[in-house]
């Protein structure tokens, strides 16, 4: 979209709608996004839960000493989960940026959504590098398991795949989002603004 096309969708009648049809609008918005603040709120609730009943649990093995020397790589792979249950609260608590009244220039409405593109690039590379930690992580705790006898090589093969598969999959759709899509609408808000105040980004 270039920047004709851009103002024209901007001035068109469907982005100036009725006081009563942006009031409709306006609630919707406010209703699903409570309902996405309550679900955050318990999936938080229930993750944070979880992980702190099997961490109670993996430090009581530790303390009765039901556990050897070659499985310590179990205990460093709950950090993975914990960091990402941290992240997404730090997600959740951080406030949301006020929306202000009145109208909004072109500018200030690209320049929004830049900021909401950086965040979430941040988002998606830090995703990505707990992701990196948590393979050699799993690896260690897998071939431990398989060393002290609590699996055998058919199930070490098929945890090799199933975790393997999922890892892969998700990586992939991160890769996907962040270079398909969210990387190019940053090089085109960058080119839009460029355009608009003759600033180079």
């Amino acid at each position: 979209m270039n920047l004709n096309e851009l103002q024209n969708v901007w001035n068109s009648p469907r982005n100036n709608l009725p006081t009563e049809a942006q009031q409709r609008l306006a609630d919707k918005f406010t209703r699903q996004m409570i309902r996405r603040r309550r679900f955050q709120f318990f999936w938080l609730i229930n993750t944070f839960f979880w992980l702190t009943v099997i961490t109670v649990l993996a430090i009581r093995m530790i303390a009765v000493g039901q556990t050897t020397s070659q499985e310590w790589g179990l205990f460093p792979l709950l950090f993975v989960p914990w960091g990402f249950a941290v992240h997404f609260l730090r997600r959740y608590l951080k406030p949301v940026t006020p929306v202000t009244c009145g109208e909004t220039t072109i500018v200030d409405s690209l320049r929004a959504a830049l900021v909401a593109n950086r965040e979430t690039r941040s988002h998606l590379k830090l995703v990505g590098i707990l992701y990196a930690i948590m393979i050699p992580l799993l690896a260690v705790a897998m071939r431990q398991l398989y060393t002290v006898g609590k699996v055998s090589e058919r199930e070490l093969i098929s945890m090799v795949i199933f975790f393997g598969a999922v890892l892969l999959l998700g990586g992939a759709g991160i890769a996907a989002r962040y270079f398909a899509r969210v990387l190019p609408q940053k090089k085109q808000l960058d080119a839009l603004l460029t355009e608009l105040t003759g600033e180079a980004r």
